[in-house]
């Protein structure tokens, strides 16, 4: 074959030839409408705290002048200890024991943390354990919250087990009413949605509303889908929701942001799965395919969607928005398990918008630079002692 492609595709080439013609929309990244790097900023307000940890951040809407996001917010006296050993004042995990929060800017940099927005309720009542992991809908000039919500302690053997709730409004200021029950429910014990509900992340779509959400199935076993993203539509946001059969839509990611793009929906998936690191594009908003792959992507991504909620047939995408960066320490009761600690807020920014084609981020080349010492030694990617003494061990009892 020659080095230019030839615009058709010719016979008998390889594997690997064949999917540049019929998976990739353009030969070369820089081209890719769907390939961007990911650029971080510290922002203040809600950013790096030793006392405080704040993670999981909604997407960032605009009212007026001024942004707004919301978030899960933790002021325990201890950091998280594991599910075995949590109580009532002792986490389990970095999201336990947390409340819903809001902060405002005017630039996207400079926050100001303005209060609680949601929180936990009273001891013995739904929602009485953690509130987290918020996203925001705008519909019909009011304002909803949906979050995840943990009612009694956690158990090691039911694990990060919760369902979804909502609280509305009719400014982004509050007050909030808060709704006593859940609003999308479990799926059955053999389903792949049975075992918690995950990141509800809701976008106005075809005239109704899409709940896109994480499901976690009851047992962790190899066989059993461990991660997937699925959807359930409603005509308003109280509901009913109402899954469809084809789900789950994704076979892969942990924290995904979504966006209306041109007609479809597009999605950036991170962190668990066979198919993590990439975007991916449905035109009808429901059959996903890989677009591009990207190399550190934001963690719980809530992205500056403008097109969120305008239903306008055609989505102009996103350049920027909030992740979390969590920080990892070695449990002190085991050191062989790593575990989170306090996380903090911050900005991303990408192209990942219509028509644009910004160089300073669709250099493929950038990724390798970001790889320093730093990156390969902290606790999640250096090779821990007591493995290291086992490779050694092995090498010299080893038969030749």
């Amino acid at each position: 074959m020659l080095g230019k492609l030839p615009k058709d595709k010719p016979q008998g080439l390889s594997h690997a030839m064949q999917r540049l013609y019929d998976v990739w929309p353009e030969p070369d990244d820089r081209d890719n409408e769907f390939f961007t790097n990911f650029k971080y900023s510290y922002i203040s307000g809600v950013g790096k705290d030793e006392k405080v940890s704040r993670r999981d951040p909604s997407k960032v809407i605009l009212v007026g002048d001024t942004y707004y996001v919301w978030y899960t917010r933790r002021a325990t006296k201890s950091n998280p200890v594991g599910m075995d050993r949590c109580t009532g004042e002792l986490p389990a995990v970095d999201w336990d024991l947390a409340d819903i929060w809001y902060a405002t800017s005017k630039d996207g940099f400079d926050w100001q943390e303005q209060g609680v927005a949601v929180s936990r309720t009273a001891a013995g009542q739904y929602g009485d354990r953690s509130a987290t992991t918020p996203d925001i809908l705008v519909f019909e000039d009011k304002y909803y919250l949906f979050f995840q919500t943990f009612t009694g302690t956690f158990q090691s053997e039911k694990g990060d087990h919760c369902d979804v709730s909502m609280a509305w409004a009719d400014s982004a200021n509050g007050p909030w009413t808060r709704c006593e029950h859940s609003i999308l429910d479990l799926g059955s014990d053999d389903e792949w949605d049975g075992g918690a509900i995950h990141d509800p992340y809701p976008l106005v779509y075809q005239g109704r509303i899409w709940l896109f959400y994480k499901g976690q199935p009851i047992s962790k076993e190899k066989d059993w889908l461990v991660r997937a993203q699925g959807v359930a539509i409603a005509e308003n946001p109280h509901g009913p929701y109402v899954k469809p059969d084809i789900n789950p839509l994704l076979n892969s990611g942990h924290e995904t942001f979504l966006f209306p793009y041109k007609e479809g929906i597009a999605a950036l998936l991170c962190v668990d799965g066979p198919e993590k690191n990439t975007i991916q594009y449905a035109a009808d908003g429901i059959n996903f395919n890989i677009m591009a792959t990207v190399t550190c992507p934001p963690v719980a991504g809530g992205p500056f969607c403008p097109d969120a909620f305008n239903d306008s047939n055609n989505g102009q995408g996103v350049s920027w928005g909030l992740s979390h960066i969590s920080e990892s320490t070695i449990n002190p009761n085991d050191a062989r398990r790593v575990v989170e600690s306090n996380s903090f807020l911050v900005r991303f920014d990408c192209d990942l918008q219509q028509g644009s084609k910004n160089a300073y981020f669709r250099n493929p080349r950038d990724q390798v630079g970001r790889y320093d010492e730093a990156t390969f030694f902290q606790p999640t990617m250096a090779l821990e002692p007591h493995i290291k003494a086992d490779i050694i061990s092995k090498g010299r009892t080893k038969k030749s």
